[in-house]
């Protein structure tokens, strides 16, 4: 039994080490065998603004990033991208890595589209494409809008500023109205006041008033208003008919309204009446006589 449990430890002994010496050899070029993520390499002609930390995405998700970005002389000055990808999504020969736009902010990002075949190792080098929707970033025709925007937003600031200015001199009009109209509705009310006091006193104001004011629709009430109605109708009934008899030539009045025989003797009269006054003013002695010696005959 010992001698069978001898072999068996050489033999685990000797599986251990074989796999501390291939994991040790992945580790001496440069495989870091404790990560969660695979190193690839993408080789593009030019770099269209990609840079070290730029996302790496499948399907709008974040799977990985760039670490590494440099130049080849040797290969027409070309760039070789290496990224980091989760070992969830392994790239295969058919695979493709594309360029795209993550953003303004983001810059450039790498899109990957995963397609079934061979698994490739670090050391495969996979040609890069670029996505149908990738568009150049004109960096002078973006500084020219950003230079527009800032100039509107100035403007913008400028324009802020003065109505904010019209609003603190609006706001202290308004407060000095608001004090002015505190001060004249606390002196109406004052007056308010004033004038309320007195009528509500129980001995001069209106408490006191209404007894007098029922006493006084009490008396109004026992008027004889139909009484006195049809006395004013009877007036009105005989002033009509004296109207109408001075309008007509019946009667006294009547005749001395429309008679001109009348009219025209009272006026003869009236002119003998003013010769007679006439002569006696210019005459008198033919009137009156005195004498103090007694009458001549």
């Amino acid at each position: 039994m010992q001698i069978k449990n001898k072999n068996y430890m050489i033999g685990l002994l000797t599986l251990s080490s074989l796999g501390i010496l291939y994991y040790g050899f992945l580790f001496l070029k440069g495989h870091n065998i404790f990560s969660k993520y695979n190193d690839y390499q993408i080789f593009y002609p030019v770099n269209k603004n990609l840079c070290v930390s730029a996302p790496v995405k499948l399907k709008g998700h974040v799977v990985g990033m760039v670490t590494k970005v440099e130049i080849k002389p040797k290969q027409n000055y070309g760039t070789l991208v290496t990224i980091q990808l989760d070992k969830q999504f392994p790239l295969t020969h058919t695979s493709k890595v594309m360029l795209n736009n993550a953003g303004m902010m983001e810059g450039n990002a790498l899109e990957i589209e995963l397609n079934k075949g061979n698994l490739i190792t670090r050391n495969d080098i996979i040609t890069g494409q670029f996505h149908p929707d990738f568009n150049d970033i004109d960096i002078k025709a973006m500084t020219a809008q950003v230079a527009t925007v800032t100039q509107n937003l100035i403007k913008t600031t400028e324009g802020v500023n003065a109505i904010l200015v019209n609003l603190e001199k609006t706001s202290y009009t308004l407060k000095t109205a608001v004090k002015g109209l505190e001060q004249n509705i606390g002196t109406i009310a004052k007056h308010i006041i004033a004038i309320s006091s007195p009528l509500a006193d129980s001995k001069i104001g209106i408490p006191a008033m209404l007894p007098v004011m029922h006493d006084l629709i009490l008396e109004v009430r026992s008027i004889p208003v139909q009484e006195i109605s049809c006395r004013i109708n009877n007036m009105l009934k005989d002033v009509e008919k004296l109207i109408r008899t001075t309008s007509s030539d019946a009667g006294t009045l009547g005749l001395f309204m429309h008679d001109p025989s009348f009219y025209h003797n009272i006026n003869y009269g009236v002119e003998n009446l003013n010769k007679l006054i006439f002569d006696l003013k210019k005459r008198p002695w033919r009137y009156v006589h005195f004498s103090l010696f007694g009458r001549k005959k």
